[in-house]
């Protein structure tokens, strides 16, 4: 039988997605590395990522998911940047073994601007983060800013009409369909390299199967 969540239950499940917090917060973000295991590894796929790379993942959640990520060339250095202490102390757990080597690098940041050197990546990928862009317009421009020339950027987030029949994403989430982010990306000077849109089956959170259409945004700077 289907649960049924007040309005208060969904704002707060809304809130931990956006910012896990606390024990909750951990549950939350296991939670979400498995819901999104899919979309992460076709979002890794599209970086095609080479020999001596380094990648930025904007809400790297509890960094499940960085040991596959590494594996995919040759001395790659991975940085996680996200506004949550709860997700980046956990991920700084699940990934201990991997941080002393120096390939590994977690930061804090505000959602807002990028707390890194310009040009410094090859690559940056985000999954489902677009959502809660306070200003999606300056952080592309924050992005660009810290990605090197000729570099490559991957958005990945679900498509609009799923997300409108999930009862959690009127609070807080700003929902987009490929056209708009496309736009996005263009006014900043952004180059569109290629688009994947895909489809995969999930257990929904009453834990039924439903098919979630989601699309791989590439992107780059010339």
């Amino acid at each position: 039988m289907e649960q049924q969540h007040s309005e208060a239950d969904l704002k707060n499940i809304a809130k931990q997605l956006s910012c896990p917090e606390g024990e909750h917060g951990v549950k939350t973000g296991e939670m979400m590395q498995a819901s999104n295991i899919g979309m992460t590894s076709s979002a890794i796929n599209a970086l095609d990522l080479q020999k001596n790379e380094t990648v930025l993942e904007i809400g790297a959640g509890n960094g499940g998911h960085i040991a596959q990520l590494l594996s995919q060339a040759e001395n790659l250095h991975y940085f996680g940047a996200d506004i949550s202490a709860t997700i980046i102390a956990e991920a700084e757990k699940i990934n201990r073994d991997l941080i002393p080597a120096g390939k590994v690098h977690f930061k804090l940041s505000d959602g807002i601007t990028l707390p890194f050197d310009e040009n410094r990546f090859d690559k940056i990928f985000t999954v489902n983060t677009i959502y809660f862009w306070q200003n999606p317009g300056k952080y592309l421009a924050e992005i660009k800013r810290t990605l090197k020339l000729n570099g490559t950027l991957v958005i990945c987030f679900a498509d609009k009409t799923f997300m409108q029949t999930l009862p959690f994403t009127p609070y807080g989430f700003k929902l987009y369909e490929v056209e708009e982010v496309k736009e996005l990306l263009k006014n900043i000077g952004f180059t569109v390299v290629n688009i994947l849109s895909k489809t995969e089956q999930i257990k929904s959170k009453t834990g039924e199967q439903v098919e979630r259409k989601y699309h791989v945004v590439v992107a780059s700077i010339k």
